[in-house]
């Protein structure tokens, strides 16, 4: 991908992203699970990212939106390079990752890496939180992540752009395109971003004195496009098509107890595209979605003179979904899910060059309205992986205690997890005798909403959560160590609670929010092998884990934003032996943007410290994360 042209065709463009047309009355309406959603699921515990975080972290990656707003555990190799999301004490693997609905998680890897993801190219982040999934596959034993994209009618040319200048050499460009003409709707977005990364840390591993050096070999590029088109074909029937092209170039910086000079690049490219057809009919509502999926990745390492290690992993996936809901009964609302897809994958690094998998799932999901204040549902899923044949299910409940204020739910769930491609056939290290993950969960939540004339709104929820996975897959060393296999290491016991609570009140031209999220998670090996790890801590999981916001605005022109985060020790070793440990971030942003100007153009400027207090923390051990950051955002919509 050409960068240098990339960027200069969005420069033209001019600066800055826009902030749609803002009537703020809450920018509000966050999340706390209080829309029944007749997917199913109706006693889960549901998160939707507050839109106003989405706008506000719009040049960022989605990790870090998620390290700011939500209760996830985040695993970090730094500012631009890979990061990984899991919920409740389980593994990244454990965590389904959909856009639009469509599975994008690696075939490979069976995770996702959010630092490709920019913010921008969202407009809605649910999670669902444990295994109780509303869509089609399984494999979900921690939760689902679903971002998607709303292509937004609009009457004529809207453009938004977005120009960012960051510490350490660090550049942002955006641009988003809306045109729409009668029942057709066309919106454009691009990114791109590129930074030195040469920022400063402190370095406690070789010497008592405390030093403060620079992180050296880890620069990166990335950029994206994305097309959407949607036919509002009639008042009930919808078209829509997305196309997302997104690549980056990245050095990978060493660990900083490595003595050996390496230089490491990666370059990967991704393309997905998505057709939908969506009938609304009064009593019959039918989805069906096609994609296309491609990724490569490209990774070398260089010793010096000769390079000792290059490989390329190439993976093509298609993806058919389809759904249809009967709305006819008064009481009774059966939902049917099929779905299937075909994985393809070319890597230097399996014996052969080659692998592929067939998955097919069929899911008949049935919801009740036993009362005004009760929702009962249940799901059976049957999945199927080449010749694999297992099945799921889930049951949920919803009571509402006083109505509008006062609600608690209830889920218990079964899941199953297949090994990934490279569980199986990577060389040297695969191994094709693993066993299956399967888990047996449940939780139960208890949340509490009032909304005062839209001047005071109140919202809490509490949740309790229990979870035994067995077969718990590792990748652990294998004789001398040089070569690492995966093996069905442990079963785990996750358990935990997760607290959220948001106050937003509007005194005269004054809005003010603020926010506390915490999370105490307790993920243990329950495995009887006489190794000394059993009842200990899983790695990389905090017990504790908190964050507090602050929003203030006035007149709906200047805002103060203040977070606040904070991450627990976490052993980085089975027996509790290594560990990172505890730290705390502090962020502030202010900003100001214009009244509408012709009521046309409208320009916003703000600027954000993050890090404030240099707070010396890593977020994968040995990979010392940046010193004190500032960022300057000039907005631009029209």
């Amino acid at each position: 991908m050409r960068f240098r042209l990339f960027t200069g065709l969005l420069c033209l463009v001019s600066f800055v992203y826009g902030q749609e047309r803002i009537h703020v009355n809450l920018d509000t309406v966050m999340v706390v699970g209080q829309k029944v959603d007749n997917r199913g699921g109706v006693g889960v515990r549901k998160t939707q990212v507050d839109k106003g975080e989405l706008k506000r972290n719009a040049t960022r990656s989605l990790s870090e939106l998620l390290l700011e707003s939500t209760s996830l555990q985040i695993k970090s190799m730094g500012q631009g390079a890979q990061a990984t999301v899991s919920f409740r004490g389980t593994s990244s693997n454990h965590t389904q990752v959909l856009w639009n609905g469509v599975s994008i998680n690696s075939p490979q890897l069976g995770s996702f890496d959010f630092s490709q993801i920019p913010v921008y190219f969202v407009d809605e982040v649910t999670l669902v939180h444990g295994s109780s999934t509303p869509y089609a596959s399984s494999g979900a034993l921690g939760g689902t992540i679903n971002f998607a994209n709303q292509n937004t009618p609009v009457d004529g040319l809207k453009v938004n752009t977005i120009t960012e200048l960051a510490s350490n050499h660090t550049f942002t460009q955006a641009a988003t395109f809306r045109y729409g003409a009668g029942r057709v709707t066309a919106t454009t977005r691009g990114y791109y971003q590129q930074s030195d990364n040469d920022y400063k840390y402190i370095n406690k591993v070789y010497s008592n004195n405390h030093t403060i050096e620079r992180r050296k070999e880890a620069d990166y590029k990335q950029g994206g496009f994305m097309q959407e088109v949607g036919w509002q074909i009639s008042d009930r029937n919808k078209l829509a098509w997305s196309g997302w092209y997104q690549a980056d170039s990245r050095s990978l910086p060493q660990s900083i107890i490595v003595n050996v000079t390496a230089s490491e690049q990666s370059k990967s490219q991704n393309y997905r595209t998505m057709l939908n057809y969506e009938h609304m009919g009064t009593v019959h509502r039918v989805n069906a979605t096609w994609a296309y999926l491609h990724g490569k990745m490209d990774y070398k390492r260089d010793f010096g003179m000769s390079t000792t290690d290059h490989s390329v992993n190439i993976f093509n996936s298609v993806v058919g979904n389809a759904e249809y809901r009967y709305l006819g009964w008064k009481k009774l609302i059966p939902t049917a899910l099929v779905s299937y897809r075909f994985d393809n994958v070319n890597s230097d690094n399996y014996e052969g060059n080659r692998a592929s998998r067939n998955s097919y799932s069929s899911k008949l999901l049935l919801t009740y309205y036993a009362l005004s204040r009760l929702q009962l549902d249940a799901s059976g899923t049957l999945q199927g992986v080449d010749r694999k044949v297992f099945g799921t299910y889930s049951v949920s409940a919803r009571y509402r205690l006083i109505p509008q204020y006062l609600e608690v739910k209830v889920s218990q769930s079964y899941n199953h997890r297949v090994p990934t491609l490279n569980d199986l056939y990577w060389n040297p290290g695969g191994n094709p005798d693993l066993k299956d993950e399967t888990s047996m969960g449940w939780d139960a939540t208890l949340s509490s909403h009032y909304n005062l004339s839209n001047k005071l709104l109140l919202e809490g929820e509490a949740t309790y959560y229990d979870m035994y996975v067995d077969n718990w897959i590792m990748w652990i060393p294998k004789g001398n160590g040089y070569i690492w296999e995966p093996v069905n290491f442990s079963n785990v016991r996750s358990s935990g609670v997760e607290l959220n609570a948001r106050i937003s009140l509007l005194l005269g031209r004054f809005r003010q929010t603020a926010s506390a999220i915490y999370t105490y998670a307790r993920s243990v090996d329950q495995s009887n092998r006489g190794d000394g790890v059993e009842g200990k801590q899983l790695p990389y999981v905090p017990r504790n884990r908190w964050s507090i916001g602050y929003r203030l605005e006035y007149r709906n022109q200047w805002w103060f934003h203040y977070n606040s985060s904070y991450t627990g020790v976490r052993f980085t070793s089975a027996d509790e032996s290594y560990q990172t440990n505890a730290y705390t971030l502090h962020n502030f942003e202010l900003g100001y943007r214009t009244k509408r100007i012709k009521e046309k153009y409208q320009l916003a400027l703000s600027a954000k410290l993050e890090n404030a207090f240099n707070a010396y923390y890593e977020s994968t051990q040995y990979y010392p994360m940046p010193l004190r950051m500032l960022w300057c955002r000039l907005t631009f919509d029209f």
